[in-house]
């Protein structure tokens, strides 16, 4: 071990052949921990096992699987696919965790967990692992980040910017949103690793601006030396995209999220208090003028 990292030096990341959870594998290893992964197709971490992790099968519909590969960890981080968040995954590997003795979970729950019960399934899943992570007995540590850069990627954002420099997205202009990339919320992950007497605590992470959706285009317009406007996308043209992605009744559950946001815009509106975060995650957060002007290509013609 280069650094001094407590009781957790093994770690297992579920999820690292995803965009989310392979920068958490990939910072782990720079860091120093030992890190196994578990993939349901090993071929996929190839890249992974090259940079010095393990590569375990495991599957979260085969609990054997789970168990076998958290065997020996001291913390495993959990992320359960936001395209098929099934509240028995999180079950499943929380009590794989708890019956290999792992110390500590660092769990992204890939947004925020409602206060209540919303009657919204993508959304109610995040309670029902929680408040079973909380039943289990097991130490764990909730980052719960705000609002994804790489959101702005996907097909309903990025081709519009490149096409008719506009910056579309489903929030209202009194929407203020804290953009956080997913590096920088592995960064965040990697960094309660280092503080299991953190445990029980649960994190709001985001990044170093709130930005309303003019305020970001003007971001964009930096970063691409080119003006940029805001359109507020309609919500069920955002969950018309998903379902291109998912098939029928993919953007349904979208759909009704943020028909919900315009309806409340406080509901999605930035509350992180980045100062208290930092202080006990230290990370140096991205500014979304910087991330842009890395993925420039992505905008652009």
């Amino acid at each position: 071990m280069s650094e001094h990292h407590g009781t957790i030096e093994k770690v297992l990341v579920y999820g690292a052949t995803g965009q989310q959870a392979r920068p958490v594998a990939v910072r782990l290893l720079e860091a120093g921990f030992t890190v196994r992964v578990a993939s349901r197709t090993p071929a996929r971490a190839a890249d992974l096992a090259d940079l010095g992790a393990e590569v375990v099968a495991a599957d979260f519909s085969d609990p054997a699987s789970l168990r076998a590969a958290s065997a020996g960890m001291d913390g495993v981080f959990l992320l359960v696919p936001f395209f098929d968040p099934q509240a028995r995954y999180g079950r499943e590997a929380v009590d794989a965790a708890r019956d290999a003795g792992v110390r500590l979970i660092v769990w992204n729950p890939t947004g925020a967990i409602p206060p209540e019960r919303t009657g919204n399934p993508g959304l109610d899943v995040r309670r029902d692992i929680h408040e079973h992570l909380e039943g289990s007995g097991v130490p764990h540590i909730v980052v719960q980040p705000t609002a994804y850069m790489e959101n702005l990627l996907g097909p309903w954002t990025a081709p519009e910017v490149a096409a008719a420099d506009t910056f579309a997205y489903p929030t209202p202009l009194e929407v203020v949103m804290q953009w956080v990339s997913h590096d920088d919320v592995a960064a965040y992950a990697v960094a309660a690793f280092r503080r299991p007497d953190l445990a029980g605590r649960v994190f709001d992470v985001g990044g170093p601006e709130a930005l309303n959706g003019e305020e970001v285009a003007e971001r964009f317009s930096v970063a691409l030396g080119r003006r940029i406007a805001f359109r507020p996308m309609p919500p069920k043209e955002f969950g018309a995209h998903f379902e291109a992605i998912g098939g029928p009744g993919a953007g349904d559950d979208v759909t009704a999220a943020y028909e919900a946001v315009y309806e409340n815009p406080a509901m999605l509106s930035a509350r992180v208090d980045l100062a208290a975060t930092l202080s006990e995650l230290p990370i140096t957060p991205t500014p979304l003028r910087e991330w842009v002007g890395r993925h420039a290509a992505m905008f652009t013609r």
